[in-house]
């Protein structure tokens, strides 16, 4: 590694905060890169998330600041994959519940990638509508936590399709991209987003989501909406 190197990636990552660095970031050799990130680890300037991922966060009193799990995720699979809260983390982030989760779990719409099992993630690779319609977290957080109201929303029937109609309403969750990734999710969450779709007034939206093809599954999930 030339001197000239290890000084320019240290000049680079040294003016740097709260930002994600790989070796591809910089023109020099990337063994020579890698040898000069390994250095700052080293010297507590980075932190290394994963192989060729690292942060620099801000120095506090307490020590380097670290990445929030959500962006990491996102950092790891990439910008076209959909992600987001899921189970008790879902409802409440939305509202739906009060239960904080020691650690947060998150919906990933492709296979689990390797180096990640620090990370509580569940595979959702099935649900491809989700990268289709390109889900913000919100969006997909919205969608498991429909999935999961029978399980993790604490507020009763009536209040929680109040609270998943208000996220419609005041635009946190867009119609038509909810409606686009309709098509691959469960038939709980289906029929569940109908019902939602019908509270928010969007008539016409609620009737192009697919509806559960068995009685059986209509009725399960339905079970969450009586008294609403």
């Amino acid at each position: 590694m030339t001197e000239s190197t290890a000084a320019r990636v240290q000049s680079q990552v040294l003016a740097s905060e709260d930002r994600f660095w790989r070796a591809e970031d910089f023109a020099e050799d990337s063994h020579a890169v890698v040898t000069a990130l390994k250095r700052l680890v080293d010297s507590g300037e980075l932190k290394r998330i994963r192989r060729d991922l690292y942060w620099r966060g801000r120095k506090t009193r307490f020590g380097m600041t670290s990445p929030d799990a959500l962006e990491i995720l996102e950092k790891v699979v990439g910008a076209d994959v959909a992600v987001g809260a899921t189970g008790w983390h879902a409802s409440n982030l939305l509202g739906l519940s009060t239960q904080v989760v020691p650690e947060p779990m998150f919906a990933v719409s492709t296979r689990i990638p390797a180096g990640l099992s620090s990370m509580r993630l569940v595979d959702r690779s099935a649900r491809t509508g989700r990268n289709r319609a390109q889900l913000t977290p919100t969006e997909v957080t919205f969608l498991e936590a429909l999935d999961g109201w029978d399980s993790f929303v604490e507020l009763d029937n009536k209040r929680a399709l109040t609270r998943f109609s208000w996220l419609i309403e005041d635009q946190t969750c867009r119609v038509d991209r909810l409606v686009e990734a309709s098509d691959t999710e469960s038939a709980a969450v289906r029929e569940r987003l109908r019902a939602v779709l019908e509270h928010a007034g969007q008539h016409e939206a609620a009737e192009t989501v697919p509806p559960a093809r068995s009685g059986s599954a209509r009725a399960r999930a339905q079970a969450v909406l009586v008294g609403a």
